[in-house]
C-alpha cells in the first residue's frame, strides 16, 4: 500500500526554467486522485551524481519514487545509467521493447540508431511500451518501496501514467482514494477566512487548505472515501457553511462562463459590456466558450471620460462622482445595454494601478455593475494585488454579481 510519494525531473532546461516543470504538477494531481500524497518535488540536471543523490533522498522517505525525463538516446539522457550505477544494477536491451519500436516508430526518421538505447531496461523491471513515444516506462520493486521512471515529454507521460501507472496504483486501493470538496468565496479575504476557520484549520480530519487566487478565495477539503471521513466532510462543510458570512459556492470544477451562458441561453437573453480597468477581460472570458454569439452581442473598452460619454455616461455623472464609482459603474451597464439593445449590460471602473487612485478610491480599488430586466446591483471591492491580478479581480466581481442576479446560487451550493 502505498501513501506517500516523491517526484524527481530531471534536466538542464527545467532545472534552469527554460522549460516551466508541469510535469510534476499535474502528476502530483492524478496521485492524489488514487489516494497518494506527494511529499517532495525534486529536480536536478543532466548529471549522473546528481540524479544519483535525489533518488537516494527521495527513495529513503517515500513508498513511491517516480523519477521523470532523461530516458532519450541523446548522450545527455541519463536517468538509466544513474539509477542503475546507484543500485548496482544491470542495463539490458529488452527484445520485446526493441520490437515495439520497430513496429510503432519504424518509419521515423533515425529511428534504428536509437533503438538500442531506447529499448535498454533495468534488469527485473515491469516494463510499459509507451504509446505515444519511444522510451518505455520502467517499475522497479526494492525492500524500501518502488521506483518509477517515465519519459519527460508531457504526451508520453500522461499516456503511461493513465494506461499503466494509475492502473496499477488502483489494485487494492478502492476504500482509500481521495475525495476533494472545495468551497469558493468571491467575497471574504484569505485572512479573514483564516481567521474564521482557525479551529478546523488545526485539525487532521479532514485535511483543509485556504488558497488565494484573483477575485475569490478557495477552501479545500481532503478525506478519504471511508463512511466515517464522508461524515467527518459533512460536517465539517456544514460548519464552514454556519461560520463565513457571505456566499460560498461549491462549484466542482464549473466553468462560471459557461453556466451563465448556458443560462442566458437557456432564456433568450443578450449581454454586453462596456468595460474600463478590465480592457476587454469581462467579455474575453464570456468569449471563450463555444456558443457564446447565441447571447454575447458585443462591447466596449471606455478608458477615456470621452469615450464614456460617447457610449452614453451623462457628463453630469462624471464631474459629480468620478470615473471612479458606483453611480459611474451602473451608468456604464445601463448605457451599453440601452446602445446595444440586450437585455443584460455590464460595467466595470476602477484603478489598477500602480498609479491612480485617491484618499476615497486607493490604486485596487474597483467597481463593477450589472443591469438586468428587472434591476441593477452594483458592488465595490479593494484587493492588493499587481495591475494584472486587480483587472482578474474585477472579472470575478462582474460574473458574481451576474451569477446572483440569475439567481444561481442555490444549484451551485450557496447558503
Amino acid at each position: 500500500m502505498f501513501n506517500v510519494a516523491g517526484l524527481v525531473a530531471v534536466g538542464d532546461e527545467v532545472l534552469s526554467g527554460e522549460v516551466i516543470n508541469s510535469n510534476a504538477a499535474w502528476l502530483a494531481q492524478q496521485l492524489l486522485s488514487v489516494g497518494i500524497h506527494t511529499k517532495w518535488h525534486m529536480v536536478v540536471g543532466d548529471d549522473v551524481t546528481a540524479i544519483s543523490q535525489a533518488l537516494e533522498w527521495i527513495h529513503s522517505r517515500v513508498d513511491l519514487a517516480i523519477v521523470i525525463g532523461g530516458l532519450g538516446p541523446t548522450a545527455d539522457d541519463l536517468t538509466k545509467d544513474a539509477v542503475a550505477d546507484h543500485f548496482h544494477w544491470d542495463l539490458v536491451v529488452d527484445a520485446a521493447t526493441a520490437d515495439y519500436i520497430a513496429a510503432h516508430h519504424g518509419r521515423s526518421p533515425g529511428w534504428q540508431e536509437s533503438v538500442s538505447r531506447q529499448a535498454q531496461i533495468i534488469t527485473g523491471a515491469t516494463v510499459w511500451q509507451n504509446p505515444n513515444g519511444q522510451a518505455p516506462g520502467q517499475l522497479i520493486e526494492t525492500s524500501r518501496g518502488v521506483i518509477v521512471l517515465l519519459p519527460g515529454p508531457p504526451r508520453e507521460l500522461e499516456g503511461l501514467v493513465r494506461g499503466f501507472l494509475l492502473p496499477w496504483l488502483k489494485q487494492g486501493r478502492a476504500h482509500s482514494q481521495v475525495i476533494r470538496r472545495t468551497l469558493t468565496s468571491f467575497e471574504a479575504g484569505e485572512s479573514a477566512l483564516a481567521h474564521q476557520l482557525l479551529p478546523l484549520l488545526s485539525g487532521q480530519h479532514p485535511k483543509m487548505g485556504i488558497y488565494a487566487n484573483p477575485g475569490n478565495v478557495e477552501v479545500r477539503l481532503e478525506t478519504s472515501t471511508s463512511d466515517k471521513q464522508r461524515v467527518l466532510s459533512e460536517r465539517a462543510v456544514a460548519w464552514i457553511r454556519g461560520r463565513i458570512s457571505g456566499r460560498l459556492y461549491e462549484l466542482n470544477q464549473v466553468n462560471r462562463a459557461h453556466v451563465l451562458l448556458e443560462t442566458l441561453i437557456g432564456r433568450r437573453e443578450t449581454l454586453s459590456a462596456m468595460e474600463s480597468l478590465t480592457g476587454g477581460l469581462v467579455l474575453a472570458r464570456l468569449i471563450n466558450v463555444p456558443g457564446a454569439s447565441l447571447c454575447v452581442a458585443g462591447g466596449a473598452i471606455a478608458y477615456t471620460d470621452r469615450v464614456k460619454m460617447l457610449l452614453g455616461v451623462p457628463l453630469e455623472i462624471l464631474e459629480q462622482h468620478g470615473a471612479v464609482s458606483a453611480e459611474c459603474a451602473e451608468s456604464m451597464a445601463r448605457s451599453i445595454r440601452q446602445e446595444y439593445g440586450t437585455d443584460w449590460g455590464i460595467g466595470t471602473t476602477g484603478y489598477a494601478g500602480p498609479s491612480g487612485g485617491d484618499e476615497e478610491n486607493p490604486v485596487g480599488t474597483f467597481y463593477a455593475a450589472v443591469v438586468g430586466p428587472e434591476g441593477s446591483r452594483v458592488k465595490r471591492r479593494m484587493v492588493a494585488l499587481d495591475r494584472q491580478g486587480v483587472r482578474e479581480a474585477a472579472v470575478e466581481l462582474a460574473l458574481t454579481i451576474l451569477w446572483e442576479m440569475l439567481d444561481l446560487s442555490e444549484t451551485y451550493g450557496s447558503p
